[in-house]
């Protein structure tokens, strides 16, 4: 008997094969042979199902494959599962395996128990990211980089300093990922198609089995909702524009142009006609799949905008771009976290790039407004006429402000000298850096306690996700309690 009855006439196969799911189920192919193993236990336990009929099915449960044989034409995994039980064990038993339920909630199940799955995962590999960041900074944090804004040198920071800016961007898509996974560890099962059922179900008993923390309280928002996805994407899209900033960078750095630091070369490749060259095309994918998530996101958005309620086949379409952000993220970082862990920085480069390029003049507007009791708006004034004469003159900085100063100053505020020897201590990239006194900022002093208070964020991150892990896996020994204890008591 086909499980879709006869109320229409037997679809055709190019029909079947534009609206079937099987092509992307497998991913949620176990999760749903467990969905259905929970809700015939609870058939069981509330007696709604004979015990021969419950033992039955869970046996056939029990040895589904979550693995269809290549060119199978079926609308999705939940009907090919049902098929199958009817064709192995006869429609007079097999045809109570979908009592009391649909696959609307099936479905939205199924995926929340992937997605989940799939949070954890990229949750997992942000730590490794992260410790990865970690890792430059202690191999490299203490060495001065420009610093930059508008792309345009703007004052020197550590290497730390430009780290720790990574790690706290990653960090709070840490903590939105923790915040999705209690949205989406909802169970939407017993709401049926959409109006809930006369079917004795215990929501409460399945949602325990498979390992969520409460329910969709509403029957039909648990089917037609698919804000968790959205939710999922956007999650998925913010880390892909962390990352690929970094990413970004990372392409900048090692070109010519900058050479502050060297890939290796298992996340380069060279070109076919160039043999010179060596191209950062990890981090260039890494920023490429930027897009693919965004365009996901929007085209979730599209599909969902003017969809009504409840349940409408066009919500299959978003599970195609739920797990291509979610891949495309977990892939990104894992790639990016061995970029960042098997690279190293240019010494040199970074000191010839500090070298005369005008870095460290707030520095010295500073230095006039605490030492020379001028006001910070005449200092500028002061600093930045100062730069222009050294430029134009393509004359030294430090020779230009020693000569010019008294001029300049008297002009613009009141005459003040500075020595060569007060002047060094200021514009030196390095030496100016241990003058920022402010929480967060790039004073080389901070590095260690900065490390640690982030070494300490990474072991909190790890203990609340080894909980997410653990309580899954208890979910799992739960089920295979409960599927163990049924056939027992069928048994006797």
């Amino acid at each position: 008997m086909n499980v879709r009855g006869r109320r229409l006439k037997q679809q055709g196969d190019e029909v079947t094969a534009f609206t079937s799911s099987m092509a992307f189920d497998g991913r949620i192919a176990t999760h749903t042979i467990r969905t259905n193993m929970a809700h015939m236990i609870s058939l069981l336990e509330s007696g709604e199902v004979s015990k021969k009929v419950g033992r039955s099915c869970l046996a056939f449960l029990t040895g589904a494959s979550a693995a269809p044989e290549p060119g199978v034409v079926a609308e999705d995994f939940h009907q090919f599962l049902e098929q199958e039980a009817v064709n192995a064990l006869g429609v007079d038993v097999a045809g109570y395996l979908n009592f009391g339920k649909s696959r609307n909630d099936q479905v939205a199940t199924a995926i929340r128990m992937e997605l989940r799955v799939q949070v954890i995962n990229l949750l997992k590999a942000l730590g490794e990211l992260q410790r990865s960041i970690l890792g430059v900074v202690r191999r490299e944090g203490n060495k001065v980089i420009p610093g930059f804004t508008h792309l345009q040198h703007a004052q020197p920071v550590t290497v730390a300093h430009h780290f720790f800016a990574y790690f706290d961007c990653l960090q709070r898509d840490v903590e939105r990922l923790l915040q999705l996974y209690p949205r989406v560890n909802l169970s939407p099962m017993g709401a049926a198609a959409l109006a809930g059922t006369s079917v004795r179900v215990d929501r409460k008993r399945v949602a325990s089995l498979l390992g969520f923390d409460g329910l969709v309280a509403n029957a039909m928002d648990a089917v037609s909702s698919r804000d968790f996805v959205v939710e999922a994407i956007c999650c998925a899209s913010m880390v892909m524009l962390d990352i690929s900033r970094i990413s970004e960078e990372l392409v900048l750095w090692s070109s010519s142009e900058f050479a502050f630091v060297e890939l290796s070369d298992e996340y380069a490749a060279s070109s076919s006609i160039m043999p010179q060259k060596k191209n950062p095309v990890a981090a260039e994918i890494v920023r490429a799949k930027c897009g693919s998530a965004l365009g996901s996101l929007v085209a979730v958005c599209a599909i969902m905008k003017a969809m009504p309620y409840s349940y409408n086949l066009d919500l299959q379409e978003t599970t195609v771009h739920l797990w291509r952000a979610m891949d495309d993220a977990l892939s990104s970082v894992r790639i990016l976290s061995g970029t960042l862990a098997t690279m190293g920085f240019r010494a040199e480069n970074l000191a010839r790039s500090t070298k005369e390029d005008y870095s460290t003049a707030t520095a010295l507007a500073n230095y006039l407004v605490e030492k020379k009791e001028i006001s910070f708006r005449q200092s500028h004034a002061i600093v930045g006429q100062l730069v222009r004469i050294s430029v134009n003159g393509r004359k030294p900085f430090e020779a230009t402000v020693v000569e010019q100063m008294p001029r300049i100053s008297a002009k613009l505020a009141r005459r003040v000298g500075i020595s060569r020897k007060e002047l060094r201590s200021i514009l030196d990239p390095a030496l100016s850096l241990a003058s920022i006194t402010t929480p967060g900022g790039s004073n080389p002093s901070m590095i260690p306690n900065e490390l640690e208070n982030r070494c300490q964020c990474i072991r909190s991150n790890k203990v609340r996700v080894s909980k997410l892990a653990a309580s899954q896996r208890s979910s799992e020994y739960r089920l295979r309690s409960a599927l163990k204890s049924g056939m027992k008591e069928v048994r006797n």
